[in-house]
């Protein structure tokens, strides 16, 4: 008989472009550091160090978006084990 297949989809933040993943990790890094910046501030602070144009609207909800899938793939994680 053949063994059963452990399969798992890919947590959707490991399929984000690598600009978004930049940007997230970014943020993350300065809000851990300075714990009164605003997330506005560091997105700023990301592109200024990058280059580039972005609307910074578009730019905060990628973030709110990658944040939550941080935490739902941190919540499933610890709730395997």
């Amino acid at each position: 008989m053949p063994k059963e297949k452990n399969t798992k989809l890919i947590p959707k933040i490991y399929k984000r472009n690598f600009e978004h993943l930049g940007l997230f990790f970014w943020v993350e890094a300065q809000i851990k550091i300075v714990p009164t910046i605003k997330i506005c501030q560091a997105i700023k602070s990301y592109y200024d160090f990058v280059g580039g144009e972005y609307d910074s609207e578009i730019a905060a909800v990628t973030f709110s978006r990658l944040r939550a899938e941080y935490i739902d793939l941190n919540y499933n994680k610890n709730e395997d084990t």
